[in-house]
């Protein structure tokens, strides 16, 4: 384990705190369109099971819109609210990740009406390839829309960022990491939106697992929310274009270890801390305090589970939130750090030695970060470890 005793020095700014009322709240016209098009996989399932049955696929509308009418933002956030959001979350899941399933039992069902919708849509996805290029964002959707809203104000998620950040210059990359992944990392999904009004002017490209852009509807709200594909080429692609870049370092590994209330970081690789130095771009190190207690973890078939991780990168975390996957209602505070200058020699051609010492001072940096502010967030008798892909090569 990593635990380096202090922090580089950095210059530190005040902070500037973004809460969930910073973003408007839906439109009629966006409220009709995410409906149709959170309904959509489950409304085609429902209409190829039941021959075309309008009832059936009125009910389906009807289930995903319900809980925009139980509950509008700036209402009580009593047991309507939390039921609300409950539902809205556990079927947007379902249909993104049962995906797959439910459109092959579709076409089974409904071939001659659902492969060539299908066929339409793999073709698109071939042609178009904006995971690759970069992205497709939807500012509006991820701002407003219904479910992003309901659920910041559920975790009362917050974005905090110095001046430094908000006063550099938009044209200027960062590369900003975010720890630690947790079970599901919504937070990543649901503050892109305060992103947005936060630093209008700065794109900022999240790096994301390719097979997410395999699965239908996953893709979208992936693109929607700036994602890009996590491929090397990719991401000095669009650091090259100027664009800043977001990532998960922990990834399915720290997925599967996330224990519950255990403050914990495992870097994957240390590849980011290399392409930051490679295209000169400052790191931004930020901590998710919160996140290690949304769900309730389990170590249940860990051993088969770690094996299919690491065989085939599926990652199947086992764990429980308030109403199915809805996590427990805990404070979420996203804190940024101060933009963490490396350098080499040779400009664009870092040393393995300068890697290894821009690690230890990213690790440091980060560990300042959260020792800075856990106690201001009511973690001041927790201890950060940060394990890195050298010390589990030793075990």
């Amino acid at each position: 384990m990593a635990t380096p005793a202090a922090s580089p020095s950095v210059k530190k700014s005040a902070p500037t705190t973004f809460g969930p009322d910073c973003c408007e709240g839906p439109t009629v016209l966006m409220q009709i369109l995410a409906v149709l098009l959170i309904s959509a996989v489950p409304l085609i399932f429902t209409l190829a099971l039941t021959n075309g049955s309008l009832f059936a696929g009125l009910l389906v509308v009807g289930v995903v819109a319900l809980p925009r009418i139980l509950w509008q933002p700036g209402g009580n956030e009593g047991f309507a609210f939390q039921f609300a959001l409950g539902l809205y979350w556990n079927l947007v899941n379902a249909a993104c990740f049962g995906s797959v399933f439910l459109l092959g039992a579709a076409c089974y069902f409904a071939p001659r009406t659902v492969l060539p919708l299908m066929a339409v849509y793999v073709l698109w996805m071939q042609v178009t390839h904006f995971e690759l290029k970069d992205g497709r964002a939807w500012a509006s959707f991820a701002m407003r829309e219904w479910g992003f809203q309901a659920f910041r104000h559920f975790i009362h998620l917050q974005v905090v960022l110095p001046e430094a950040i908000l006063q550099k210059p938009a044209d200027e990359p960062l590369f900003f990491a975010v720890h630690p992944h947790g079970v599901a990392s919504d937070f990543r999904l649901l503050m892109d939106g305060m992103l947005h009004k936060a630093m209008p002017s700065r794109e900022i490209l999240v790096l994301a697992a390719s097979v997410l852009f395999k699965l239908p509807l996953v893709r979208e709200l992936c693109l929607w929310s700036r994602c890009i594909d996590a491929s090397r080429p990719v991401a000095e692609r669009a650091l090259r274009r100027g664009h800043s870049l977001m990532v998960l370092p922990g990834g399915e590994l720290e997925q599967i270890r996330t224990t519950f209330q255990k403050e914990e970081v495992c870097l994957t690789s240390v590849g980011f801390v290399k392409l930051a130095l490679q295209a000169n771009t400052p790191l931004v190190p930020c901590y998710v305090f919160g996140c290690v207690d949304l769900y309730k973890t389990y170590s249940f078939l860990y051993g088969p589970r770690e094996w299919l991780r690491k065989k085939f990168r599926i990652c199947i975390p086992i764990f429980s939130g308030s109403i199915g996957v809805l996590p427990r209602r805990v404070p979420v505070q996203v804190v940024f750090g101060e933009p963490l200058t490396l350098q080499c020699a040779v400009p664009g051609k870092p040393s393995d030695e300068e890697v290894a010492d821009g690690v230890n001072k990213y690790v440091a940096a980060l560990k300042g970060l959260f020792d800075e502010y856990k106690a201001q967030y009511g973690y001041g008798d927790r201890e950060l470890t940060i394990e890195l892909p050298s010390a589990r090569k030793k075990k």
